[in-house]
């Protein structure tokens, strides 16, 4: 009997030999007592079991000619550790795969959400042991189809259902798998999906698939969308750890599509950020030059007035006091104290500090004398 070793390490011909011995064994001890060697089991680890399990029984329940019981006794022995060897391999090789799925999963970084979404199929078929892959975006029933990419050799062949899927959106009410894997957000492998009810059939029909893995794409909590993938001509079809395989790559592809989301949301907010901070150093500058514009009219009418010491001062104050900062003025002239200007004018004397300072600034006058005199000139010339 030949068996599927797909669990097995192609490089451990030793281990695996050892194993197919062990059953030979067993084998040939029970024909004797039942006349059947043949385990009915399709993998070799899952014969070693049947084999090991039929054994003991055999032994336990006195089933075995007393000559066999040595020899029985010793090759339950040997299955044992040909059992604990090739656990310790699978899982070795498992840690690998995983390896091998991650770094497929990461090359995906640093490419933005779309670009995530669209790259993904091609990274599960150049990086991992499929032909083709479909990722599609979930949104409420719906199951809509976003890129399909296949192997080289399948384009433009009977395989390739491109079309098909560019112009398809789909029920998933049409779709109990899918709508399943939604649901309980778990990996679907699909052996023999037109015999499977829970199939849409005319994605069936269309892609021609013998057999599939699916696995959802998780976001926020949620599903946002499915991955399906299969070897179309393969002989071997697909099995659990192709399933697996699939389900390891969604969960990290998800990690990178968020990393991805996040990263062009802070993108977006610092952009927005700097465009504030643009504007406001374009108004500040605004600000500054009408500022200087000010200072050197002022600066050029402080100049002519010194030759033509009659209207243009009296206008400038005129024009750049207010009514409140000309009463202030008046009443510094007089020799005033601020807190009798505040009593004068009935406001506080913090007021009146406030205004003698914007007085001084606008006449650009470094004292309050400066500034009385400034007035007293204007005083005269107006009489």
């Amino acid at each position: 009997m030949s068996w599927t070793t797909t669990s097995i390490d192609p490089d451990q011909a030793d281990l695996v030999q050892q194993a197919v011995d062990c059953i030979a064994i067993v084998g040939t001890l029970l024909v004797d007592h039942d006349g059947h060697s043949d385990f009915g089991t399709p993998t070799l680890p899952e014969s070693l079991a049947a084999a090991r399990g039929r054994l003991a029984e055999a032994l336990t329940e006195g089933q075995l000619a007393e000559s066999d019981i040595e020899d029985a006794c010793r090759v339950l022995v040997d299955i044992e550790r040909v059992q604990e060897q090739l656990a310790r391999t699978t899982e070795i090789r498992r840690i690998a795969e995983l390896s091998e799925v991650h770094d497929a999963a990461v090359t995906l970084r640093g490419l933005s959400p779309q670009q995530v979404i669209e790259a993904a199929p091609e990274v599960v078929c150049t990086q991992l042991p499929f032909a083709r892959s479909l990722i599609s975006a979930v949104s409420g029933s719906l199951w809509q189809p976003r890129r399909l990419y296949l192997q080289p050799d399948l384009d433009g062949s009977p395989l390739d259902f491109s079309d098909y899927v560019d112009s398809s959106v789909w029920s998933l009410a049409d779709a109990p798998l899918e709508t399943e894997l939604v649901r309980r957000r778990v990996p679907a492998l699909v052996a023999a999906p037109a015999a499977d009810d829970r199939t849409h059939k005319e994605i069936i029909s269309r892609s021609r698939t013998s057999a599939y893995v699916a696995a959802p794409v998780m976001s926020s909590g949620k599903v946002i969308g499915l991955l399906h993938a299969d070897r179309p001509e393969s002989e071997g079809g697909l099995d659990p750890d192709d399933r697996d395989r699939l389900d390891a790559f969604t969960t990290i592809l998800a990690i990178v599509y968020e990393q991805a989301v996040l990263k062009h949301r802070i993108q977006l907010q610092r952009a927005r950020v700097e465009e504030s901070f643009d504007a406001t150093q374009t108004m500040l500058d605004r600000i500054s030059k009408a500022d200087a514009i000010l200072s050197h009219q002022a600066a050029a009418t402080a100049d002519s007035s010194t030759d033509d010491p009659g209207g243009n001062r009296i206008l400038e104050i005129n024009s750049v006091l207010t009514v409140r900062e000309r009463e202030v003025l008046s009443h510094l002239a007089t020799g005033a104290t601020n807190n009798q200007i505040a009593q004068a004018l009935v406001i506080s004397e913090g007021t009146v500090k406030s205004h003698v300072k914007t007085v001084l600034k606008k006449l650009h006058a470094p004292t309050r004398a400066a500034a009385t005199a400034l007035y007293s000139s204007q005083t005269r010339r107006a009489r």
